[in-house]
């Protein structure tokens, strides 16, 4: 607690005929009505401005004498969204900082550059997931010292994605927009990321190679559901320059239109990495194109391949005679005829495969 918070608090008790204990920090209830102002045992302050009803009145609320300016929290998460509210214009929260901010399930539209100037040093997480923004002060990320988690999924960007310019983020989901397109610039800004999540958002062919390239610090990475087709590219990911920095361990491209994979599609993932293609349209699991992957990863199940229609014929048999390479792949691996990949009769492919 700081020094004014505890002094604030001496204040408090000193002053009990005047003030309410259970009310203070808090302002008087109708000054701010829609909104709930809601005190921790410490003290910190989360404003619930659910039922707001436009960001005039967001304006006037935060207008509102506080006793201190520093708020834990904000959350707008409405059960219905209302129309009249479509916008977090410059200044609307005042002189008040938040540490966390959840706006939620609204119409809102545009989030202004100085509509949370004041939390530049003091905001942590920020979450404006399952709205309707389409214009948002990107360009300024770089200000929020502190900020570790960026939630925008769910929005209505579109065009192609401004640069993520930032030291301090290390969560970023942008999944669901389904109009963003990505550079191959777009994320050598933000070096710190560990949480990428890209997916649901129809990016069909149009990423370009080593996009990833840069994110050292990267872990897990979503690009699920994208509509991805025929072979996943050349250096699509690619940390083979940097082997000794690259922390990406899980990459998940379920649910895309992949019929195969280049040789050099996937490298430099560490030993301990996992790699999901599940419910793709992959038919063949060559050696030429899949030995590269199967060979950098030693945990047991890395691959999985589950719900793909694979031939099982003789483009199988490397791994077959090669136990080490089949443990790669998730032991529920079948082939399109429901044929679990590791109960194949081996000496058939003995017989009749190269």
């Amino acid at each position: 607690m700081s020094l004014l918070r505890s002094l604030l608090s001496l204040v408090v008790v000193v002053c009990v005929a005047h003030l309410s204990a259970a009310d203070w920090p808090c302002p008087d209830v109708g000054a701010i009505s829609p909104c709930i102002c809601i005190a921790s045992a410490s003290l910190e302050i989360t404003m619930d401005c659910s039922d707001v009803d436009s960001s005039t009145r967001l304006t006037e609320i935060f207008q509102t004498p506080f006793a201190f300016n520093d708020f834990k929290r904000l959350i707008i998460d409405p059960l219905t969204p209302v129309s009249t509210l479509y916008d977090l214009p410059a200044g609307v929260f005042g002189p008040v900082s938040f540490e966390e901010i959840d706006v939620m399930n609204t119409l809102i539209e545009t989030v202004e550059e100085e509509a949370i100037v004041n939390s530049h040093n003091t905001l942590v997480r920020l979450n404006m997931r399952g709205n309707e923004i389409n214009t948002f002060p990107f360009e300024t990320l770089d200000l929020f010292v502190e900020l570790r988690e960026l939630d925008l999924s769910d929005n209505k960007f579109s065009g192609v994605m401004p640069d993520i310019v930032t030291e301090a983020l290390t969560t970023l989901d942008l999944s669901g927009n389904t109009g963003f397109t990505l550079t191959q610039t777009v994320f050598i800004g933000s070096p710190y990321l560990q949480v990428l999540r890209l997916n649901n958002m129809a990016l069909g062919d149009t990423t370009p190679p080593n996009v990833f390239f840069t994110l050292n610090n990267l872990k897990t990475l979503y690009l699920q559901n994208n509509g991805i087709p025929g072979t996943l590219i050349e250096d699509f990911i690619n940390t083979q320059l940097q082997p000794q920095r690259s922390r990406l361990t899980t990459v998940y491209l379920d649910r895309n239109s992949l019929s195969q994979i280049h040789p050099l599609s996937v490298t430099g993932l560490p030993e301990e990495g996992t790699i999901s293609f599940m419910s793709n349209q992959i038919e063949y699991l060559t050696q030429e194109n899949w030995e590269g992957l199967v060979s950098q990863l030693t945990t047991a199940g890395a691959i999985d391949m589950r719900d793909n229609p694979l031939v099982c014929g003789c483009d199988v048999y490397w791994l077959l005679k090669d136990s080490s390479a089949m443990a790669a792949f998730n032991q529920y691996t079948t082939c399109v005829t429901g044929n679990l990949v590791v109960d194949l009769p081996v000496q058939w492919f003995i017989e009749h495969c190269p």
